[in-house]
């Protein structure tokens, strides 16, 4: 009792700074952890001012902000048609523009030049920081090879070390607009992809030309808004689209999959470490490691409009060298400055070694980052490299398994694997030494000894029962298919009961090896389980099959019966009964260095069944090769006829049932009046 009462005490000390850090923001700040899913996590930013005047004058219907490298701190004026210079602090430097400007939108600062956008000027203007002065102008290109009727709107801008500009142009499907220094245009970059829906698709692969010519056009979104970071690379988010790209330089999307994000953003950017910074139009944050995993979660709405650190309209934001935010209110017309809180600092301080590949010197940073915060798997992964760094393999396996990271825990278990048979080569040599002697023993005493031969006698006469003797004609499928099937049509070898049986094991097997096989090899997150729909799809899976395959058959003058083809598919899923229980025991000794052998058993299980499932059409309806292929291709079209049939039922019964609910619940509304 005391212990408790002390872990207890001990536990509400440690929660007392993240209370206190989380009482100072309006809002709640998650995390992912590595299924996907969020937690709560002690704050990472916390709201730290805001900026509304400068030079005694305020911001009207600003359009966008940037922070360069030296912490100096733009931002596009849109109603006041100008560029606003002030620091980081809000302190007032220089105006730019202020004569020139109709609708300034879009701006970048490098390599002592401003670049800002103006879409009602169709230009890019150019100015020199310190002096304030236009340098440069960039307008239409002129040439076919940008479109010599394609517009040039410019709404954000890009650009590199060397100078060359990357234009989001308005209504421009076709990418990023690329110019080197001097303006000449080069070409189109990281355009986006179509994305068509499941009707639209299905439009267009039964539509007439007449109708495909009515269809309206389907074209690619342009990006909302770009940043780069300090390798080059151009990050890019879309309005309309779920999280960021990171375009190389062939403009190809090398970002990879975000478990979890949010709609409508509006702006990106890049911090120190190759975090990226998200935010949508209604004022909600998100922070990534550069391979996708979110890091903090925080801010969103400010319903009543009063709150600092909650957000009406949002249109851009920046971080520092500091890691300090900087969030544009279209709406509120201010900045809002978040500053990065301690616990962040060390999440990032981890980050940048692991990313650096000093796993080792990562390992305090993330150990400190646990003890505020069990529940951050990101830290867990980190450590778990950090251990194997030091050669603490087990340690590292522990730790990688809790951070989700396949691939650490797979080198662990390599090497856990190997002190192991290391330790113990002796006794595994004795092992297979006993076993091999037992073997030679086991076959003088079936010959010579009375109680053995009568053991044995017992085991046969078990495997004559008629079920065992039906379970135990499966393998002879693989042997000679043609003449076993011949035994189901003919001979009786399978009935029902055994088919049934073998259906059981199969769905048990697929169960058992989807929620319960080797860590590195299991495809659903643990702790979730979906046996319900599983058990829904493999049974009706079955059925359907079945149903649509005797149909065909039944139509194509075929041979066999209904309960022949039950037995006989039944069998024919044998080589999955058999091969797939020897992949679940190696998912658990094998690393991914062996994942192949994994992946060929179960390529040969499925070709074998298939094999099998052909073979099984054939002798059963008395079948050529060439009419199984056709009542094959056949039973696929009319189940997924059946499907379609099924899913539009569905949906009449659902809008039947509103129907009659929104007219029962007026009659009883009558009724009460």
């Amino acid at each position: 009792m005391w212990t408790k009462r002390l872990l207890m005490l001990l536990l509400c000390w440690m929660l007392l700074p993240l209370g206190a850090a989380a009482d100072e923001a309006p809002y709640y700040t998650l995390t992912e952890i590595y299924s996907g899913e969020r937690a709560h996590s002690p704050a990472g930013y916390l709201p730290d001012g805001t900026y509304t005047e400068f030079n005694d004058d305020t911001l009207k219907r600003p359009s966008d902000l940037f922070v360069d490298d030296e912490d100096r701190m733009f931002i596009s004026d849109e109603g006041n048609k100008r560029v606003i210079l002030c620091g980081t602090d809000g302190e007032f430097v220089r105006t730019y523009g202020e004569d020139t400007f109709k609708q300034p939108s879009g701006i970048y600062a490098k390599n002592g030049r401003l670049y800002a956008c103006d879409a009602k000027l169709k230009q890019v203007l150019v100015f020199d920081i310190e002096t304030g002065g236009q340098v440069f102008t960039l307008e239409h290109p002129g040439t076919p090879l940008y479109g010599v009727n394609a517009k040039f709107e410019p709404l954000e801008i890009a650009v590199d070390d060397a100078g060359g500009m990357y234009v989001i142009s308005k209504g421009n499907t076709n990418g990023i607009a690329q110019f080197s220094a001097d303006g000449t245009f080069l070409g189109y970059f990281g355009a986006n992809d179509t994305q068509l829906d499941l009707i639209e698709k299905l439009k267009r692969l039964t539509y007439t030309d007449e109708q495909l010519a009515m269809l309206k056009r389907v074209i690619p979104a342009t990006p909302t808004a770009l940043d780069m970071d300090a390798r080059g690379l151009i990050y890019t988010v879309t309005t309309g689209a779920q999280g960021v790209k990171r375009l190389n330089m062939a403009g190809l999307n090398i970002m990879g999959e975000t478990n979890w994000s949010f709609d409508n953003i509006v702006d990106v950017a890049v911090g120190a470490y190759e975090n990226i910074f998200i935010v949508n139009e209604t004022g909600y944050i998100m922070e990534y490691t550069r391979d996708g995993r979110c890091l903090f979660h925080f801010g969103g709405q400010d319903q009543d409009r009063t709150r600092t650190g909650l957000f009406v309209s949002t249109v851009a934001i920046d971080v520092d060298s500091a890691g300090n935010l900087y969030v544009l209110d279209r709406d509120k017309a201010l900045v809002q400055r978040f500053a990065v809180t301690d616990y962040a600092n060390l999440v990032h301080r981890g980050l940048s070694l692991y990313q650096e590949g000093r796993y080792a010197e990562s390992r305090e940073p993330w150990e400190q980052v646990l003890q505020l915060n069990s529940m951050f798997d990101y830290a867990h992964m980190g450590l778990g490299r950090a251990y194997y760094k030091l050669e603490r393999y087990d340690e590292a396996l522990a730790a990688s398994r809790r951070g989700g990271d396949k691939a650490g825990y797979s080198d662990s278990f390599w090497e856990v694997r190997n002190l192991f048979l290391q330790d113990g080569i002796m006794w595994i040599i004795g092992g297979l030494f006993a076993l091999w002697l037992f073997g030679k023993v086991w076959r003088q005493l079936k010959m010579r000894c009375k109680p053995v031969q009568r053991f044995v006698s017992g085991i046969s006469r078990i495997g004559n029962v008629k079920l065992i003797r039906e379970l135990r004609f499966t393998p002879y499928f693989l042997r000679n298919p043609s003449d076993a099937y011949y035994g189901v049509r003919r001979e009786g070898k399978v009935s029902v009961l055994s088919s049934t049986l073998l259906y059981a094991a199969a769905i048990v097997i697929y169960i058992v090896n989807k929620y319960a096989c080797g860590f590195l090899f299991k495809t659903v997150q643990d702790g979730r389980f979906e046996v319900g729909m599983d058990l829904t799809v493999l049974i009706g899976g079955i059925a359907l099959f079945l149903i649509a395959c005797n149909l065909i058959c039944s139509i194509r003058d075929g041979e066999g019966t209904f309960k022949q083809m039950y037995c006989g598919f039944a069998c024919a899923l044998g080589p999955y009964i058999l091969l797939k229980p020897v992949a679940f025991a190696l998912s658990f000794v094998l690393t991914y260095n062996e994942a192949f052998i994994i992946t060929m058993l179960d390529l040969a299980a499925l070709a074998l069944c298939l094999m099998l499932v052909v073979m099984m059409v054939k002798s059963l309806q008395n079948y050529t090769f060439r009419e199984t292929f056709a009542a094959l291709l056949l039973t696929l079209f009319t189940m997924l006829m059946i499907v379609i049939a099924l899913v539009i039922a569905a949906a009449l019964v659902a809008q039947l049932w509103e129907f009659i609910t929104a007219i029962w619940k007026e009659a009883r509304f009558y009724n009460e009046v």
